[in-house]
């Protein structure tokens, strides 16, 4: 019985008796048959090359194509001119094992791919997280489903910047949930410094920077720069929604500062100073109009004033600016009080109309305080109105130098009503000082041992609502109106929302929260920034020993055992 090789010693016997000059196809065969081995395990290498190209350079997939398909067609050629050789191995023991090596090999990665392609056509994130940091706010979700037409936001970074790829992977974070909740809003990456042409078109003069275009209309884009803190760039969920609204047209509502009372300054941004200049740019990030207001240089508080915000004046308002600001309100005005010195800038009596004073003096809080200033109570989670918007997902946050806001209509002086829920005026504390807090009028107080001091606790900040003032009747309201006819947010405290103490703890969302309710802008408020954990593994010298040595010897040591005991039996 003849062999393969046999057969190849003929043909190549033959080949040498015949003619020399003319074309043989048996020496071709003879030729391509004994290159079978080189076809073979140089078919194998092109095939993963190719497939390696293919799968990691979209911009070669073509050549990897042709790189695949060029192996394949030499290890079927490798595989038919020795046929016998092909046969011969399969059927021997070595070549059973390894025809079924290969198929397990090949149904496990069908299996794989199909399983691939379910969770692809049908994907699902589950966030572990503490947190819940990469989970979309509700509202968030509400924003994005009343997305009508197309938006696409551009990120322009620096790849080969480290702290702009912090915001690459934070927008990709972000944007891929936005566009699996609306399909209507896309995302790319753009190098500024290779598209140059693109950049100016979109108005970018800098970067980080997220451009944000309506791609149906004519609008400008609207580009957001992330905010840049110490070493790193953030990005906040409510910023990317802010930007979303702006891009698509929505209206932005005007919000007006005092001034002409020695109020903070809103142009002032220094980290250390008293300016509420980062006050303003968090306005700004939720889609607000910012302005300055002189109530002396005006006989009306404009119409367009979505919330009006006195934020710490130091001199007396005047008769006439303060009957400005109750007309205002009684249009159904919103307003923003942050009083460090109520009874000086007479807005005790502007506030006594509604049921309420700030006394005299400053709080002590010797149970919920600062380590070093019991003068700088500490709103813990305990201390919130758990049931109001505001501060329903707010943690802890602190004033400093605050007082305390009594309601006076619990002690019915002449005038007020007896009880303000049955008539036209409603008080809602939102935080409140602990029960072993007083106010005191010293100076320099640490405790609540003087005679003349205030016991508490207080509220810390409250929400008013009125359907009309003191003393008068309520309006008559048709079917379905709001029966809110102003609304505004007291605080014993402007320190706060400073430069200084603004992003102290959640003093910054306590501020924001405040202005997106009294602006009736609810959807921003459930959108606040997730607080990131960070855990530390905390293990001593020999616990650390065990973990490097286990990982360098016990896992090898128990593959060779493995191996060993495979192979032992199969001896």
């Amino acid at each position: 019985m003849s062999t393969s090789g046999d057969r190849r010693r003929e043909r190549r016997s033959r080949a040498r008796e015949e003619p020399q000059g003319r074309f043989d196809r048996e020496k071709l065969w003879t030729a391509i048959s004994d290159a079978g081995p080189i076809f073979s395990l140089s078919g194998a290498v092109i095939f993963v090359g190719g497939f390696v190209v293919y799968i990691t350079i979209p911009e070669l997939r073509g050549p990897g194509q042709l790189l695949m398909a060029l192996a394949v067609l030499m290890l079927l050629t490798a595989a038919l001119t020795n046929l016998g050789a092909v046969r011969s191995a399969i059927r021997a023991r070595a070549g059973r094992y390894a025809a079924n090596t290969l198929i397990m090999v090949a149904a496990l990665t069908a299996i794989l791919v199909l399983l691939g392609f379910i969770s692809y056509e049908n994907s699902y994130r589950l966030d572990v997280t503490a947190t819940r940091q990469f989970t979309l706010a509700p509202q968030t979700e509400l924003v994005l489903e009343s997305v009508a037409e197309p938006v696409n936001a551009t990120i322009y970074s620096s790849p080969t910047d480290a702290r702009h790829e912090l915001i690459r992977r934070q927008a990709e974070d972000f944007f891929f949930e936005f566009n699996r909740r609306n399909s209507r809003f896309s995302y790319d990456f753009v190098d500024p410094d290779l598209t140059p042409a693109q950049a100016r078109r979109d108005g970018v003069r800098e970067y980080p920077t997220i451009a944000f275009r309506a791609t149906e209309s004519e609008r400008n884009p609207y580009l957001l720069t992330p905010q840049f803190f110490g070493e790193e760039f953030t990005l906040a969920e409510q910023d990317l929604v802010s930007a979303l609204l702006i891009s698509t047209g929505e209206q932005q509502k005007v919000v007006y500062f005092t001034t002409g009372h020695s109020e903070r300054n809103t142009n002032d941004a220094s980290e250390d100073s008293d300016g509420f200049g980062l006050a303003r740019a968090g306005l700004l990030g939720d889609n607000y109009i910012v302005r300055t207001l002189n109530l002396r240089e005006v006989e009306e508080i404009p119409e367009d004033a979505a919330v009006l915000i006195m934020a710490g004046p130091r001199n007396s308002i005047l008769v006439g600016e303060r009957e400005m600001v109750e007309r205002y309100l009684k249009r159904g005005g919103r307003g923003l009080f942050l009083i460090d010195d109520a009874i000086n800038t007479q807005m005790n009596t502007t506030f006594a109309k509604f049921g309420i004073e700030l006394p005299q003096g400053n709080i002590v809080d010797t149970a919920s305080s600062t380590v070093a200033d019991p003068r700088s109570p500490i709103i813990r989670r305990s201390a919130y109105n758990q049931d109001h918007p505001i501060t329903r997902q707010l943690d802890d946050t602190f004033l400093t130098d605050s007082t305390g806001i009594l309601s006076t209509i619990e002690r019915a002086p002449e005038g007020l009503p007896p009880n303000p829920d049955e008539i036209n005026i409603r008080h809602i504390p939102l935080a409140h000082s602990s029960l072993f807090s007083c106010i005191t009028v010293e100076r320099d107080a640490t405790d609540c041992s003087d005679e003349d001091d205030i016991p508490g606790p207080f509220a810390l900040a409250l929400a008013v609502e009125l359907v009309a003032f003191v003393g008068e009747e309520a309006p008559e309201l048709l079917p379905g109106q709001d029966p809110t006819l102003a609304s505004m947010i007291i605080f014993g405290d402007s320190d706060f929302a400073s430069n200084r103490f603004y992003y102290a703890l959640n003093n910054s969302d306590l501020f924001l929260n405040s202005v997106d309710w009294l602006a009736q802008k609810y959807d921003l408020i459930s959108i606040r920034a997730k607080p990131q954990a960070f855990r530390l593994l905390v293990i001593d010298q020999r616990q650390f020993d065990f973990i490097r040595y286990s990982s360098w010897f016990l896992l090898p040591t128990g593959l060779m055992l493995f191996a060993g005991i495979a192979w032992w039996r199969r001896r």
